[in-house]
């Protein structure tokens, strides 16, 4: 054997393996990513246990009678179960009722907030939200925000949009425009009652509009699949204006925090034009480097560790930038997200899914659960004007975007009840919603009894999404037609009607 065939004079191990090398070059890749993705995460404005709000000091944490670090890391993990345990139960009770898991969810963490245990029995939290443990599970729920911001992003399908014919393009811009300008008339009455302390009307009006006008993109595919509508005319123009109306809600939010960070309108301007910029030059330039480094990395087989590693810290790189600019994080967690979408069979896909997976069994749960726990319901029970206030915003949110909806379809040419049908789907906030509101209120933009109400609001439209297509008769989960019977039956006015539900 000549020394070129040599497998060790090759580089390459015996058997016709990997080439050495790799033994040695990837353990310390995936250190250098972790370590980047570390300071990511850091840098990101989540900040250690110390700086997070309610945290412990740190003699509290290192003896002096105070709390271990191991106590507060098994507090950490028990209470992580215990809310995991729970949001399952919610979860698995809710699509037994024929909703969302996510309501069960929400539902979950109400009970176990002040509105119901706590209140009762204050001490309850500190089984599922020991003081101790609180910054390390905020910490968690913020992650597990931003990672499913990142797969709604990459779930998002772009060439759908460009696909839409006219009527979805009338229909989304309408579903978006009504309930905007609703809820931005609605905001001269709920503003004393639901703006933050400092806040101007404008980004207040604006954000209310927002909220408005909010579709829950993730909740409405999981809602078409299980009402059977997933590959009929309905379900897909549904999702067809949801996507559409998602990408004006970011910027009108993004808007929304622009005025209210910047101090002036043209500090307002100056931030969208920067953050139009850097989402023009991230998926001109950023999308073509990702898939050349997808392609490297499938020639160079990169273990799933190092592609891990570089999908948190993509996420969080871009959540950490427009975090900076002055938009919340959850753009740029979106915003990575497109950078790689979903793609049958791809290994990069495979393993943004498990991630996903991860994430929405363990971390967004969390979230939801830490949600609900927030809200008092019996600190706005008791205020006439908090009541009148939030059942005026629930009717706002319904008639605007129903009734907004309905209307233009139906002038558009599509029947009544598709119309309807339409109006209703579109209607259901869900996740997005919630995901809006955690922002403004984060950022300043409303206080704790608005966002009480309008997760109420939230939760309410969502449910009320399934009773309403079985009212209407447009939910396919427990019959379907015959194959051919359509085809059989007479072209009547109903039969049109059933072609494009």
């Amino acid at each position: 054997m000549t020394k070129a065939e040599h497998p060790r004079a090759s580089g390459r191990s015996p058997r016709g393996g990997p080439p050495a090398w790799r033994g040695v070059v990837w353990p310390l890749l995936i250190s250098a990513v972790a370590l980047g993705a570390l300071i990511a995460v850091l840098g990101f404005g989540l900040g250690t246990p110390e700086d997070l709000p309610g945290a412990a000091s740190p003699d509290a944490t290192t003896g002096g009678g105070g709390t271990h670090p191991s106590e507060t890391i098994l507090r950490v993990t028990c209470a992580l179960a215990a809310v995991a345990a729970v949001a399952a139960l919610g979860g698995r009770l809710a699509r037994r009722l024929g909703q969302p898991p996510v309501i069960g969810e929400i539902a979950a963490g109400l009970l176990l907030g002040p509105s119901a245990l706590a209140g009762l029995v204050p001490a309850s939290t500190e089984v599922f939200f020991p003081e101790s443990a609180r910054p390390l599970l905020s910490l968690l729920a913020q992650v597990g925000l931003i990672l499913f911001m990142f797969a709604v992003g990459s779930e998002f399908d772009v060439a759908e949009l460009r696909r839409s014919g006219r009527v979805v393009g009338v229909v989304s811009q309408a579903s978006m425009v009504v309930p905007f300008v609703l809820g931005a008339l609605s905001a001269l009455v709920v503003y004393r009652e639901f703006a933050a302390d400092g806040i101007g009307f404008i980004p207040f009006a604006i954000f209310l509009g927002t909220a408005m006008s909010i579709t829950a993109f993730p909740v409405l595919a999981r809602i078409v699949q299980e009402s059977g509508l997933a590959r009929r005319p309905l379900g897909t123009m549904a999702m067809a204006c949801a996507a559409a109306c998602d990408v004006i809600a970011w910027c009108t939010l993004a808007l929304a925090m622009a005025v209210a960070g910047s101090g002036g309108p043209w500090g307002a301007v100056g931030t969208v034009l920067l953050a139009a910029a850097v989402t023009v030059v991230v998926l001109r330039v950023g999308r073509p480097l990702v898939r050349a480094a997808e392609r490297w990395a499938d020639r160079a087989q990169v273990p799933v560790a190092a592609r891990v590693v570089f999908l948190l810290l993509l996420a969080f790189s871009l959540a950490r930038l427009t975090d900076v600019m002055g938009v919340h994080a959850i753009f740029g967690a979106f915003l990575a997200g497109l950078l790689v979408p979903h793609r049958p069979g791809n290994r990069m896909t495979a393993v943004q899914t498990g991630i996903d997976s991860l994430n929405r069994k363990l971390l967004l749960p969390l979230f939801f659960v830490t949600v609900g726990m927030t809200v008092d319901l019996t600190a706005v029970t008791g205020r006439a004007g908090l009541l009148l206030a939030g059942v005026l915003v629930l009717v706002v949110a319904v008639v605007g975007k129903l009734a907004g909806t309905a209307v233009t379809a139906r002038s558009a040419g599509l029947p009544w009840r598709t119309s309807l049908g339409l109006g209703v789907l579109l209607n259901a906030r869900g996740v997005t919603e919630i995901v809006v509101l955690r922002a403004g209120l984060e950022a300043g933009l409303i206080n704790q009894n608005a966002f009480t109400v309008l997760v109420v609001m939230a939760v309410v439209t969502t449910v009320m999404t399934g009773p309403a297509l079985d009212l209407l008769k447009l939910s396919h989960r427990r019959t379907s037609a015959a194959p051919g019977a359509e085809a059989a039956s007479p072209v009547t006015g109903e039969a049109k009607e059933k072609e494009l539900v």
